[in-house]
């Protein structure tokens, strides 16, 4: 059934309206208790019943208001729900709750995304979710065991698949003697109280968390990262409204990137070589890169009219003394070339120094890439080009 009942959830401690409804985000209730948080000059505010969903289950809590002021975070315990104020509500005021609806809609999305993910991972190579966090910036799945980039390609496309399938997502409470039957994932040996999500032919597991109402609200389904973890891997996604404003910064990379080498946005951009050229003259750096495209190279050079605008993108540091070129391709791949302390020197030998001194001792390449990037920096004249070569 999709709500449980006033009598169960009176016996939970707090109604939680969250259960009852989760796109109603306005609500009226009684404060039954205020009580001061240990930090100095915050309270803890509990309710009769509230729309805001806790920090639990590996997701950050709703953000919202009461009376208008803002709901700092939300915690639960025993059932109860303490909401973290600044101001004090005395017990027996009655609030109106306001639950931020955008971003509650956002976690939604996360949330239902990466149990498609877990499920399918699960059901296809027997993998299990030890792990899960989603908060504002990021959505992580810790599985206990390694898949290959291949595999999760394959597992992105067919989540996706379900996603314009536009399943029903199915919210049960099933009793102790139905949850003996099903065949559910948990992180937790749970015995009753039991919250089940179901996506049929996808996944079903215990959750307390809010989630669409359809797989085709959860939108696009993206795996952007992957990385070995504690004897698994730990696997970053971004679905719905966060995958799409993901795209849009990569496109734009990637127009930028094409703006530069005065070429289409292929796909071809995307592993060609590159070579990043600075010229040096006695007031300014010239930025210009070359790249092999298509078997050819295509060139393009900054002129002495350009150098202002190409310094104030690419060297924003008021004084210079810090410069950064970085380059992003819509597959996350990064040409980037730091510069420390280059544009203090005084004098072309200098600069050329800082510059060898940096790309021979930064960690981050291999030891060969470090002789061959530091032996392309020698002596610098004015008018003079410095190029470091990148394959990606």
């Amino acid at each position: 059934m999709d709500r449980i009942s006033n009598a169960q959830m009176n016996s939970l401690g707090t109604r939680k309206i969250y259960y009852e409804d989760v796109h109603q985000t306005d609500f009226t209730a009684v404060v039954t208790e205020c009580v001061p948080a240990k930090e100095e000059g915050y309270y803890l505010i509990v309710l009769d019943a509230s729309a805001f969903f806790p920090e639990e289950g590996g997701q950050s809590a709703d953000k919202g208001t009461l009376n208008g002021q803002e709901v700092l975070d939300v915690s639960i315990k025993q059932g109860i729900l303490y909401h973290k104020m600044t101001c004090e509500l005395p017990a027996g005021t009655e609030v109106t709750g306001h639950v931020d609806w955008n971003r509650r809609f956002d976690f939604m999305q996360q949330h239902s995304g990466e149990h498609m993910i877990s499920g399918l991972l699960h059901s296809h190579f027997g993998l299990e979710n030890v792990g899960f966090h989603l908060s504002d910036r990021e959505v992580t799945l810790d599985m206990n065991g390694e898949v290959s980039l291949e595999q999760l390609r394959l597992i992105e496309q067919e989540a996706n698949a379900y996603v314009w399938k536009n399943l029903p997502v199915n919210i049960s409470w099933p009793s102790s003697e139905e949850l003996v039957n099903l065949n559910y994932r948990s992180k937790l040996a749970l015995t009753e109280n039991v919250r089940i999500v179901e996506i049929p032919g996808v996944d079903l597991c215990a959750c307390c968390a809010p989630h669409v109402d359809t797989t085709g609200q959860i939108g696009l389904i993206k795996i952007v990262n992957v990385q070995s973890h504690r004897g698994g891997v730990r696997i970053n996604i971004l679905c719905g409204g966060r995958a799409l404003a993901d795209y849009t910064e990569k496109q734009d990379s990637v127009w930028a990137i094409s703006s530069l080498l005065s070429a289409s946005c292929s796909r071809h951009l995307i592993s060609c070589p590159a070579v990043i050229w600075l010229t040096v003259n006695a007031t300014s750096i010239i930025i210009s890169i070359r790249t092999s495209i298509n078997g050819g190279f295509t060139i393009k050079r900054t002129s002495s009219t350009e150098t202002a605008p190409i310094c104030r993108k690419y060297f924003p540091a008021p004084n210079l003394s810090t410069a950064k070129i970085t380059a992003k391709h819509s597959t996350n791949i990064r040409l980037s070339l730091y510069i420390r302390n280059a544009i203090k020197a005084e004098t072309h030998e200098q600069t050329a120094a800082a510059l060898s001194d940096f790309l021979s001792t930064d960690s981050r390449y291999s030891a060969r890439a470090k002789q061959e990037k530091a032996s392309t920096v020698s002596t610098v004249s004015p008018e003079s080009q410095l190029f470091i070569i990148f394959k990606v």
